[in-house]
């Protein structure tokens, strides 16, 4: 069953499973339609994303005579903003002709950043926030609403991971409502037992990580997308020989590591739901430990860059009408 590798939620994030997501409801869009944007969750929690176009239609795949673009939702990590993972691709989406909205999961909540107290946000408690960006972008006049994808980044990569899934486009977006074209997980953590994956993948998943990732290992998510692809979704996993979690954050050096992260990686969790709680939460506390190394890895960085471009021009495709 799908259910068995699915990490939609970060092992350390052991809520009580209180937390009950509504659909979200995107706030009006100033004229000009770019810059800082807010949108509501979840009981009236409110959120800010920064959303940017690029320069022009030209070549960009865009009819003749529509204005409208495809769009990237990005979801920083656990350190939240700025991050180097989204400050470098942010740019680089835009040259390839995408418009993107760099998601604030931290402020709105009055927190910094959950990487040494994962307990504080889980990722599968960022889900709302991914498909509140998504509503937002739907009302604008300048973005294609069939032509949006979700990219995130560890903690980030987690919520991304478990938007992909089919309860999670059904819980948080309306039948009639938008839906993500792709989802592209970037070393997400893949050991946690999800019992709502058995409903299936809404789109395509293009996951990436590091062979030598110490915090997220890959080899769970190479289990979690031979599964998935057996049962015929369409998600694909690229694993970067010799690289380390964040191997595309430009800037970082080859190695460093962090010591007073949250580290799972030892670790099974299984969730009685999506949202929690996690069933076996006293035997999570002795496989827990802390500490992680992270990199930049420059040719897994270009490769991931060409695989992400030639995959964005696939799946965000203009839909003929």
């Amino acid at each position: 069953m799908l259910a068995g590798a699915m990490a939609a939620v970060l092992v350390a994030g052991c809520t009580s499973g209180t937390a009950r997501p509504t659909a979200p409801a995107a706030l009006p869009l100033p004229s000009d339609g770019a810059g800082v944007q807010s949108f509501t969750i979840d009981d009236g929690v409110t959120l800010s994303g920064e959303l940017a176009f690029p320069a022009g239609n030209a070549d960009r795949g865009v009819p003749e005579g529509n204005t409208a673009v495809g769009a990237v939702v990005l979801m920083h990590g656990c350190s939240g903003l700025p991050t180097r993972s989204v400050s470098v691709w942010q740019p680089l989406l835009l040259s390839w002709g995408y418009a993107t909205f760099v998601v604030d999961s931290f402020g709105g909540r009055g927190l910094r950043g959950v990487c040494g107290n994962a307990l504080r946000l889980t990722g599968a408690e960022r889900i709302p926030d991914a498909y509140g960006a998504l509503a937002l972008l739907a009302r604008h006049p300048r973005i294609d609403p069939a032509r949006v994808a979700l990219m995130g980044f560890s903690h980030g990569g987690i919520a991304t991971l478990g938007a992909a899934s089919t309860w999670a486009r059904q819980r948080f977006s309306p039948l009639d409502g938008p839906a993500f074209r792709a989802f592209f997980p970037f070393y997400p953590y893949c050991n946690a037992i999800v019992p709502e994956m058995a409903q299936g993948i809404a789109a395509p998943v293009r996951l990436h990580i590091g062979e030598l990732d110490d915090w997220n290992p890959a080899r769970s998510c190479v289990a979690l997308g031979e599964l998935a692809r057996s049962l015929g979704y369409d998600f694909k996993v690229t694993v970067y020989p010799g690289a380390r979690h964040g191997f595309d954050a430009v800037g970082l050096p080859p190695r460093i590591f962090l010591r007073n992260v949250d580290n799972a990686a030892a670790c099974t969790p299984r969730l009685a739901s999506m949202m929690g709680p996690i069933l076996n939460l006293f035997e999570l506390a002795s496989c827990m430990t802390k500490g992680a190394t992270v990199g930049h890895d420059a040719g897994a960085t270009e490769l991931a860059r060409e695989h992400v471009h030639d995959d964005l021009a696939d799946l965000l495709a203009p839909i003929s009408r």
